[in-house]
């Protein structure tokens, strides 16, 4: 199951981190990506976590299963606060990814439509143009822009939220021109 993959240890979790460095999420952020899914964590998630000032054992669930013990937290997370992460510093590895999520295609990243994922696309965007010369396909472009601008209403209603796959072969060089271009 792919929630159970640990994060940083996959290969991508670093140029995931590399290319989040280059963004944060708005201070109108209403913090969707804290109320939308359980949170998967594991034993380096869980001591992470208990060194939180405001860790909450009571709130994170477990269970073994093939051997091995799991934890999760059920949306929404029990550390949000007034839509802020109030462990931050503390938070775990899929919190650390998003915008970006693990597929169950083992070769795809997906792109959550929120407005700091909508930063990244652009700017995907405008890398491809540049420096792949293979322009993002006006579709796609349309569907994600589309996608953004629907995502809130669709969470509330309960409906799919169309997402962009990412390869992640493209993380490092996208990573490397956003170094070049400091954003």
């Amino acid at each position: 199951m792919y929630g159970k993959r640990r994060f940083n240890g996959v290969p991508f979790f670093e140029p995931v981190q590399e290319i989040l460095a280059h963004y944060s999420c708005p201070s109108t952020c209403p913090a969707i990506c804290c109320k939308i899914a359980d949170i998967n964590l594991d034993e380096e998630d869980l001591k992470l976590l208990r060194q939180a000032p405001k860790y909450k054992a009571d709130k994170i669930e477990s269970w073994n299963e093939d051997g091995k013990h799991y934890y999760k937290m059920n949306p929404p997370c029990p550390f949000l606060d007034l839509d802020k992460c109030s462990v931050y510093d503390h938070r775990p590895a899929m919190c650390r990814m998003f915008p970006f999520n693990i597929s169950i295609e083992s070769d795809v990243l997906l792109l959550f439509p929120c407005d700091m994922g909508s930063s990244i696309f652009g700017d995907y965007v405008q890398y491809s143009y540049s420096i792949l010369k293979q322009p993002v396909p006006e579709k796609t472009i349309n569907s994600f822009e589309e996608s953004h601008c629907s995502f809130e209403n669709r969470l509330n209603e309960g409906l799919p939220i169309p997402m962009l796959a990412f390869k992640p072969g493209n993380l490092i060089p996208f990573e490397e021109y956003l170094k070049a271009r400091n954003v």
